[in-house]
């Protein structure tokens, strides 16, 4: 099979490769191995397990696409908003990408159509392994010529693979070998079942072996399923409980939810019996999840099914939404009931979910021993509240009538009703094992009743009760609540007064805009670690706050009413994060009182934000002492003249942002370990720091519109030197200024061209690129491709904020950083090779770009070759462009154009829901042009997160139009145009 993947592998064909035969038989496996033997050979790879039961689930197509994409393009989450978008993408991607595919248990063919086509949307060399047990699926398909029959093992393989789970990490028993020839014979040559069946047999003496084979023996038809279901027998009682729980509702569930469900429904400790369900080879911890075969799957629900066939309200579960309806609706439920769990519906049920379906409030009174209810999202109604038997333990129930418990205690422990239809809430009398709460997105709840009687309680979860106006004082009395969130619920106004629940450790109140008053704390609370009052309308914190020890991130952002903070917020010893972004009224932060022999501050404090506060002095960081571990400090949009000389003290800080401090006249020296600085729109700034002694690692530097700067002519020689570039990791400059530093050589045209010869190609160390560009409104682009021998290596773009004068962007790329999208030794050639460097910027603003190839020494930097007759000048050729006078009053129009559409550094987030102006997206309707001619001589480069650009030689683009719903995440137009027609937009 390895020969057959490999045969031709430096050849031009795409091979397409089936892998065919029954369940249970290793096709997995092969498949896998072959997988990690070659997969290093492609410059892709990806192998889709489970392609048929993932299909089947809603959008499970669109998922397995964005899979497949997201594992070759190694690039993080992609958005594919349909089936149709998922084909243009694969087919559009990855023409010339040499890439390894696994499609793993396929049964459709619309599943191999909509993944790999025929084959030809990959690129030369490419390999497509397709395994399945329909052997009709390959002779449809471009496989029937290339099929390989997986067959049972031979007598040797079956006892090599029975040895190493029968006889392996257990105690050893003397086994006759007529003993283990019947084993081997009833397994058949099927590897699951040699697995399933040595595991059960490990450990046991020859008694039990010949009880197990004499069982076997009996079958009339010895089939893998009879072989499987011997080892279910072996299980103890609750083991037999919890593998038909996971086998009929939970296959491919997070484990810890599993366990959390299953441990509250029943009265044992599942941890152990999922170990040896493990050890049986019947279960597999993947990543978290519990998987299957999906042949032991249908085994268990098989003993279920066989309750009684006929009548599903005299089974033991329930999975099937037509089943479930049938018992409900015409009140066939019985005592024999112990869990319905519809966690999955098919698209003929999704369909009926939608429909109105009514069911007597009475439906569930015959059902005593329902423990566990998991239920869909459906239209159901009802002439009263549901009656719900008291002995339920777990109940899962989105857009639920209201239930009603019978009286006297119950069992209840897990309760879920989000997103219903829900006022008031009266049932809360004698829930003493409640532990789980959630009424999230119930948006008619208008209060949640007394919960001093269930004592229990340890995870209350209210987000987005928008009509939700008080919360009852039991709740911050509750000594086991652990998690307590109410996001989002506006019209909160009426919180405990005191804060008691002393095993709290997460209290999320963001975006209670009308909660006016904290509560107290008169006690000590260990276990509370997140504290979130973000864009609440509180105006103090209580100086009991200190009593909060534990705590690590504190959010205050956006509380507009807050104007300072308590002294002893000092004592929070244990703060990591702390954010006042945007608390306009704060007047000033307090400072540490203490005597040097005392408290010593936020010690442990990591993360400091504080823009938009109106601050006109930072004297509280003119003691370093007070915050030994700063890394990241944010005082954007703040009022004050200058920085404390003492930060050069701060030898923790990587990041300092003071972006739109308008009135900051100079940045002192700063400490050595700060690798990002954004100082842009410092209108009065006249100083800052030469960048030698900052850090090496991935230099970050932004001084955008900034006048006084531009005024006194500073430049990069008082920045940054050529000796200090090969000491980083990466630089990325920007600066207001308009000369280039004189070690760069110019270059016209914008374009860069250059040959490396061989010998100097193992002493580069680096490539360094400059551009000048002219005044731009708005939010520009610009864009740095680079290509090694005609195949894309490095692609970034950047958008800045409205730049009102010249502004120059320095970009260093160590030799580590430059290869992107290949392997370095894939590229090289024998004699020279050829770098391109292709420039994007807003037409007519480029004025000066120039590069430069650092070298181990510095005579060999002048030692490549230049292409296209450019003339290599290390002063400035080419003729200045007269700016206009620089215009430096801002609009509030302007400046709130500014806060919204922020300059971002290469790796960071977007934010959907922001507009995007629409003079910077260009679309066109034009044909599609001939793929193959499309695709000869591309760079193609994908900005994660934000847009994917094709670049068609250095003249065409191909565009993606913007979603506007889902900012920054692009959907393909077809369609080409001109370089020079390009709009540009800003997606943060």
């Amino acid at each position: 099979m390895i020969s057959l993947s490999q045969k031709e592998s430096d050849g031009d064909d795409v091979l397409m490769i089936g892998i065919w035969g029954p369940g249970g038989i290793g096709k997995t496996a092969i498949a896998r191995a072959i997988y990690n033997a070659i997969k290093r050979q492609f410059q892709g790879s990806c192998f889709l397990e489970r392609v048929r039961e993932t299909s089947n689930k809603s959008n499970g197509l669109v998922d397995l696409q964005r899979r497949l994409l997201s594992q070759i393009l190694s690039s993080g989450h992609l958005l594919v908003p349909n089936v149709h978008d998922g084909i243009s993408l694969i087919r559009d991607r990855l023409p010339c990408k040499k890439v390894l595919l696994v499609l793993d248990d396929v049964d459709q063919l619309d599943q191999l159509d909509v993944l790999a086509g025929e084959g030809h949307w990959f690129g030369k060399g490419s390999r497509i392994f397709v395994t399945s047990r329909d052997k009709r699926l390959f002779t449809l398909s471009r496989c029937k010529n290339r099929l390989y029959e997986v067959k049972p093992l031979d007598h040797d393989e079956a006892l090599d693979l029975f040895n190493q789970h029968a006889f392996s990490n257990c105690k050893k028993h003397e086994i006759r070998k007529d003993l283990i020839g019947r084993a081997l014979h009833y397994a058949g040559g099927f590897p699951l079942a040699l697995e399933v069946l040595g595991s059960f047999l490990c450990g046991r003496e020859e008694p039990a072996w010949e009880s197990a084979l004499h069982n076997l023996s009996k079958c009339p038809d010895q089939t893998i399923n009879k072989v499987l279901k011997i080892s279910f027998e072996g299980l103890e009682n609750n083991e037999k409980e919890v593998f038909l729980d996971i086998a009929c509702f939970f296959k491919g569930k997070n484990i810890e939810y599993i366990k959390k469900v299953i441990d509250n429904s029943r009265d044992f400790d599942t941890t152990i019996v999922i170990d040896i369900l493990i050890e049986r080879s019947l279960i597999r911890n993947e990543h978290g999840t519990l998987q299957m075969h999906d042949l032991v799957q249908l085994m268990g629900q098989n003993i279920v099914l066989q309750d009684n066939p006929g009548n599903p309200g005299q089974r033991s579960r329930l999975w099937f939404f037509k089943d479930v309806l049938d018992v409900l609706c015409e009140e066939k439920g019985t005592d024999a009931i112990e869990a319905i769990v519809v966690d999955f519906l098919t698209p003929e049920e999704r369909d009926l979910s939608l429909e109105e379906i009514t069911i007597e409030a009475d439906a569930f009174k015959k059902m005593t021993n329902l423990r566990m209810l998991i239920f869909p999202k459906a239209h159901i109604s009802s002439d009263g509240p549901i009656h719900l038997p008291s002995n339920l333990r777990w109940l899962k129930w989105p857009n639920a009538p209201l239930p009603k418990f019978g009286s006297g205690p119950k069992e209840l422990i897990g309760l879920d009703l989000q997103k219903s239809h829900i006022r008031q809430l009266n049932i809360f009398k004698h829930f003493r094992w409640l532990k789980y709460v959630n009424f999230s997105q119930c948006k008619s709840l208008v209060s949640v009743p007394d919960f001093s009687s269930a004592p229990n309680l340890e995870f209350l979860n209210l987000d987005w009760c928008e009509s939700l106006v008080e919360l009852h004082q039991s709740v911050a009395c509750l000594d086991k609540l652990e998690l307590l969130s109410l996001q989002y619920c506006f019209n909160l106004s009426i919180f405990p007064h005191t804060l008691k629940a002393k095993s709290l450790q997460t209290l999320d109140l963001f975006c209670c805009c009308k909660l006016k008053k904290f509560s107290d704390i008169p006690e000590k609370m260990e276990h509370l670690e997140e504290l979130d009052l973000g864009w609440t309308a509180i105006k103090e914190l209580p100086a009991s706050i200190e009593n909060l020890s534990s705590v690590k991130l504190l959010n205050l952002e956006y509380c507009k009413r807050l104007t300072t903070l308590p002294s002893s917020v000092y004592k929070l010893q244990n703060l990591l994060y702390l954010n006042l972004d945007c608390c306009s009224n704060f007047a000033v932060f307090p400072r540490n009182s203490t005597d040097p022999s005392g408290n010593p501050g936020f010690r442990n404090l990591y993360w400091l934000e504080f823009g938009g506060c109106n601050l006109s002095e930072v004297e509280f960081l003119e003691s370093s002492s007070s915050f030994p571990k700063l890394a990241h400090l944010n005082l954007s949009r703040n009022k004050f003249t200058h920085l404390p000389t003492c930060i050069n003290k701060y030898d923790n800080l990587e990041h300092l942002i003071v972006d739109n401090c308008k009135q900051l006249q100079k940045i002192p020296q700063l400490p050595p370990n700060v690798h990002t600085l954004k100082a842009s729109r410092c209108r009065s700034l006249q100083e800052f720091p030469h960048l030698s002694g900052l850090s090496s690692n991935r230099l970050l530097v932004e001084f955008c519109s900034c006048r006084e700067l531009s005024r006194k002519g500073a430049n990069t020689t008082d920045v940054l030197s050529l000796k200090e570039l090969p000491k980083m990791r990466s630089a990325d400059i920007l600066l207001t200024g308009r000369e280039m530093p004189e070690w760069f050589f110019h270059c016209k045209d914008g374009s860069i061209s250059f040959m490396v010869p061989r010998d100097l190609y193992d002493k580069f160390l680096g490539l360094a690129l400059c551009l000048v560009h002219g005044p731009e409104e708005g939010n520009p682009s610009f864009g740095i491709y680079i290509s090694v021998n005609g195949r894309g290596v490095f692609g970034v773009t950047r958008s800045f904020s409205s730049m009102k004068s010249d502004h120059m962007w320095i970009l260093y790329l160590p030799r580590s950083e430059l290869y992107q999208m290949y392997k370095e030794k894939e590229l090289q050639q024998d004699d020279r090779n050829h770098f391109q460097v292709y420039l994007y910027v807003p037409e007519g603003r480029l004025k000066k770009c120039g590069f430069r190839l650092i070298c181990e020494q510095e005579e060999d930097d002048m030692r490549i070759e230049l292409q296209h007759h450019q003339p290599m000048e290390t002063n400035s050729s080419l003729e200045e462009r007269d700016s206009e006078e620089d215009n430096w009053i801002d609009t509030e129009e302007e400046e709130s154009s500014r806060e919204r559409y922020s300059s971002w550094a290469r790796g960071g987030t977007c934010r959907c829901g922001i507009d995007i102006y629409t003079q910077y997206v260009t679309r066109y309707e034009t044909a599609r042009r001939n793929n193959e001619y499309i695709y000869s001589n591309f760079i193609t480069y994908f900005i994660t997160s934000f847009v994917y650009i094709y670049i068609l030689t250095s003249q065409v683009l191909e565009i993606f139009k913007i979603d506007p719903v889902r900012v920054g995440i692009a959907c393909r137009n077809s369609g080409l145009a001109c370089r020079r027609e390009v709009g540009f937009f800003d997606t943060c």
